[in-house]
């Protein structure tokens, strides 16, 4: 259990961090569009800590309930997979409901920087779910 708590508080702090420094600092973004500027006008922290730490915590669960990955390699492979999965659905569904959000760069871009994020945190979930 101890495991686990610490997995989802390293994930959670890898997934905040790494998105921080790809969307803010070095200003990556999916929805690109025309429409974006109108669209996306605060940053609310709250709402995207709990976001983050609900990723960490499917993560979490997967990786210590049905994956058995106890290591950093193979955490960060089906992060990987998990995060370009994820970013990728959550794109293409903005892509066909909204005009003007985002393109099919859009797309790749986040299924790229979600795979980023999600690679490093699965890593990290997985070597600390690994310890004794």
């Amino acid at each position: 259990m101890k495991n686990k708590v610490l997995a989802i508080l390293g994930g959670t702090i890898a997934l905040f961090g790494l998105g921080y420094l790809i969307y803010v600092v070095l200003g990556f973004n999916a929805q690109n569009g025309a429409g974006v500027d109108a669209v996306f006008t605060k940053l609310d922290l709250p709402p995207i800590i709990i976001m983050e730490v609900l990723y960490a915590t499917l993560i979490t669960i997967i990786f210590s309930r049905w994956a058995q990955i106890k290591t950093f390699a193979t955490g960060a492979q089906a992060g990987l997979i998990i995060g370009a999965l994820i970013g990728c659905c959550s794109t293409l569904e903005l892509f066909a409901t909204t005009t003007g959000l985002t393109d099919l760069t859009g797309v790749i871009t986040a299924a790229i920087t979600f795979g980023v994020r999600f690679a490093v945190a699965g890593g990290v979930i997985g070597w600390l779910l690994g310890r004794e």
